[in-house]
């Protein structure tokens, strides 16, 4: 099972990728579903999982905040659960910057500032109060399920000595229906309501799954953490066929805490799977440390 770690929504909205190269997009159906077991509906949506052992993609994103409102292209690649890695190209195809992601670290060059600097995730859970973890960010640059709250994650690991992903999952999640739509939340209906009307000041997490019938893929993700006051939503659409399996080419994300709220919509522009590709990252000797 996956261990958190801790990674800031900042960090999100610049390395957010691209998922296309099919020409057939797909047409949600209308038709109000039926309810389905949650270990059945997570094995349908992860056997719809892209497969992969590197994904080399380029991306062009919108990033709205309170300080900032600029758009940035670039390129991603992935080495399937042990490196993410970005080239931030803002204009005219000229490098400014470049990010390495492994499960437990962070480093980032700055070509404009001559600096860098190499962080642990809590570092960035503390600044910016996001709760994602390595694992948790390329799930959600390949449109896979994860679990946001660490107490679930632990909680399951002690309930399945197996390590079954199905069962784990089954055991975490509550399957519902809404309308034409599949769901996967973390807490019934009553348990929060009952936790908003007491008002506790304890941590109380709902994370919330809407998977599209028929193709079984995340549409939406929803993650509300009533004791910090944040929110986190991930919206995937324009799904097409990639390498067979169905891809979305627009993701919309959007972070509110009680400090600061940001947007990021991303247009997926070309994706290659299992290429031969490289993963430079060498930080100059003259460059300085940031902390």
């Amino acid at each position: 099972m996956i261990k958190k770690k801790y990674l800031t929504f900042f960090l999100v909205f610049v390395i957010a990728f691209t998922l296309i190269s099919c020409k057939t997009t797909r047409k949600i159906s209308s038709e109000k579903v039926r309810p389905m077991g949650a270990g059945k509906l997570y094995s349908l949506v992860s056997g719809n999982y892209l497969p992969y052992n590197t994904l080399s993609i380029k991306f062009d994103v919108n990033i709205k905040s309170d300080e900032i409102d600029r758009s940035i292209g670039g390129t991603l690649r992935i080495r399937k659960d042990s490196l993410i890695w970005i080239s931030i190209s803002p204009a005219l195809g000229i490098e400014a910057a470049r990010l390495q992601f492994t499960p437990d670290s962070i480093m980032f060059v700055n070509k404009m500032k001559n600096e860098y600097f190499v962080k642990s995730y809590d570092y960035f859970d503390n600044k910016f109060q996001t709760d994602l973890s390595f694992s948790d960010l390329q799930s959600i640059f390949t449109n896979e399920i994860f679990l946001y709250s660490e107490t679930d994650e632990e909680n399951n690991e002690r309930l399945n000595t197996d390590n079954k992903e199905e069962r784990f999952y089954r055991k975490t999640f509550i399957s519902t229906t809404d309308s034409n739509l599949y769901v996967l939340k973390t807490q019934r209906k009553h348990k929060i309501k009952k936790y908003i009307k007491k008002n506790k000041n304890k941590d109380f997490i709902v994370e919330t799954l809407s998977i599209t019938p028929d193709i079984f893929k995340i549409s939406n993700i929803s993650v509300i953490d009533y004791g910090e006051k944040r929110t986190l939503n991930i919206q995937y659409s324009d799904f097409i066929d990639v390498n067979n399996k169905v891809m979305p080419t627009l993701i919309k994300m959007q972070v509110e805490t009680s400090q600061k709220n940001m947007s990021t919509e991303i247009k997926y522009n070309k994706i290659t799977v299992n290429s031969d590709v490289s993963f430079p990252f060498k930080i100059p000797e003259k460059y300085k440390r940031i902390e």
